[in-house]
């Protein structure tokens, strides 16, 4: 679930719940039953679900391990009826339990979890991987050097794995109960809101058409959207200014919404979400153009059987290959049982998930080697991947890509860009506040501030400028002012922790020992192992009171 977190303009929840009129994908079967059932077979249909222990699919026989470089121990049981993650180090002298509240992911690769914090939900550090039936770190956390609970799920990451989010509004990760209605790609994620076509059906009326989306007869560029939403990540995304997670709908062209990025230096290394650009590279989509897209290779309502699927996909091939076409020889073509997929698009590890191999769709003449990301290739040019940018959507990609580093290319190029984008969009919440965290990471604070402070009067309901304002406020010794912005932040997020850790001394700035030491608690709770709060309160236990 990494990569959802590279994409500017994730916005927060609104009120608005795409889809939540109509009734889910059950409501199709009562005219499509073959196709529901089909379908609810599938990983897509089955990519999130609300952990229930009479249904594990986990093996827990082998589910604890070890993370040396931090000290920590993690073990995942069920007790209670509940899914619960044990982590502490050796000595037991740090120590906490969290319950696991939902799984991401069909299991046909790996399964993440979360942790639901009054409806707050934030990614567990641990993963269970099928290959190996074996739970180990998530992608990204072995970064850490402690459990690191804050990983925040915003809408624009789960609405991929599960349908009809019930988002609260003004906030960036909190959910109603439940935070989704349907646990896997509901069926109007690619034909579009049914209401209509229910309608239609229960009156009989025929006249323009049934009121449902065929995505084959849409447009090239339209119908591979549908896709796209989800299957292609780049190496950056950006939401156009005005766009949300919400604003693409089956039917129209996500590049109308979002721009996607790709270095202009291309590696072999392959991304969890990287299939569109993944294909785009082969031969078979440059030679075929718009005539091949993902519906030519896959039918989205069946995955065949694994004793079926070298035929299946042979099948696929022929329809533009011929038989002797194939260069190989006979007795090797016979071992390989003449399954195209198993010498053209070998299964390859992925280089932002450890365990995890996926399908090779660029379709190499011979299996390409696997190679790590070149060092020159990370900083590499960013170039638009699908459809033409703006300066300032290649500013913002820039940002992005700066974000974590100090110094460097990316950040380079992403200040001149923003300088420029920020005096030709001065409302642009997006462009003042990627800016401003630039300048502040700079120390330049006296820039950073006015962008915070206007990106806050555009966008009360952020979340970014709250917690860069504040840390400004508070070096100027505006302690009060400084808790306010923070306080604010953690309203819109329980999960930033060191955000409520400079709450705690700001508190500390204005003598209320008791709330600093609450808040403290409160850190504590939710997350054990954070050390820098629990040295400070022991230091607070150990003096004296006055």
């Amino acid at each position: 679930m990494g990569h959802c977190f590279r994409a500017v303009g994730l916005m927060l929840a609104g009120a608005s719940l795409c889809g939540a009129q109509t009734k889910g994908s059950s409501v199709c079967a009562t005219c499509h039953q073959s196709i529901y059932d089909s379908y609810r077979a599938t990983p897509m249909a089955r990519s999130a679900r609300k952990l229930d222990t009479a249904a594990i699919q986990e093996q827990l026989d082998r589910a604890s391990f070890d993370h040396v470089p931090s000290g920590f121990q993690y073990r995942v049981s069920v007790r209670n009826k509940e899914y619960l993650l044990d982590f502490h180090k050796a000595d037991r002298s740090v120590s906490g339990e969290k319950a696991l509240a939902y799984a991401v992911g069909s299991g046909t690769r790996a399964f993440s979890y979360l942790i639901s914090e009054e409806g707050f939900l934030f990614e567990a550090p641990i993963a269970y991987y099928a290959s190996g039936k074996s739970w180990g770190l998530a992608p990204g956390y072995d970064r850490h050097n402690y459990p690191f609970l804050g990983r925040p799920i915003v809408p624009a990451c789960l609405s991929c794995h599960a349908s009809f989010l019930q988002a609260e509004p003004l906030t960036l990760n909190r959910y109603r109960n439940p935070p989704f209605l349907e646990g896997g790609v509901a069926c109007e994620r690619c034909h579009g809101d049914g209401s209509k076509h229910v309608e239609k059906m229960d009156a009989g009326d025929f006249a323009g058409g049934t009121g449902i989306l065929n995505p084959a007869r849409l447009p090239p560029a339209n119908r591979d959207s549908i896709c796209s939403q989800c299957h292609l990540a780049g190496d950056v995304r950006v939401m156009r200014a005005g766009a949300d997670w919400r604003s693409f709908h089956p039917g129209g062209r996500l590049s109308d919404y979002q721009a996607v990025f790709v270095r202009a230096q291309k590696s072999d290394a392959m991304s969890v979400t990287g299939h569109v650009e993944n294909l785009a590279l082969s031969a078979c989509k440059r030679q075929s153009g718009d005539r091949l897209w993902s519906g030519s290779c896959h039918d989205p309502h069946i995955v065949p059987a694994p004793a079926d699927a070298g035929a299946w996909f042979r099948n696929r091939c022929m329809a533009c290959h011929s038989t002797d076409a194939c260069t190989e020889t006979q007795s090797a073509r016979v071992r390989a049982q003449d399954d195209c997929v198993s010498c053209h698009m070998p299964k390859s590890p992925a280089n932002d998930a450890e365990h995890v191999v996926l399908t090779d769709h660029s379709i190499p003449r011979r299996p390409r080697r696997t190679a790590a990301i070149p060092a020159t290739a990370t900083e590499a040019e960013l170039a638009p991947f699908d459809a033409p940018a703006s300066s300032r959507d290649l500013a913002l990609a820039y940002a992005i890509a700066a974000i974590g580093k100090s110094g460097g290319a990316d950040q380079a190029r992403a200040v001149g860009l923003l300088e420029k984008a920020a005096r030709e969009f001065p409302n642009d919440t997006e462009v003042l506040m990627s800016l401003a965290e630039i300048y502040r990471n700079q120390g330049k604070s006296s820039l950073a501030r006015p962008l915070y402070e206007r990106a806050i009067a555009l966008d009360p309901g952020q979340v970014t400028a709250s917690v860069g304002l504040g840390g400004i406020m508070f070096e100027d010794g505006k302690y009060a002012e400084a808790i306010r912005l923070w306080k604010d932040a953690l309203a819109k997020n329980t999960g930033l922790e060191f955000v409520r850790l400079n709450l705690s001394v700001a508190l500390l700035r204005i003598g209320d020992r008791a709330q600093a030491e609450s808040n403290l608690r409160e850190a504590l709770a939710m997350n054990p192992a954070f050390t820098p709060a629990r040295e400070l309160l022991s230091q607070l236990d150990q003096a004296p009171r006055r």
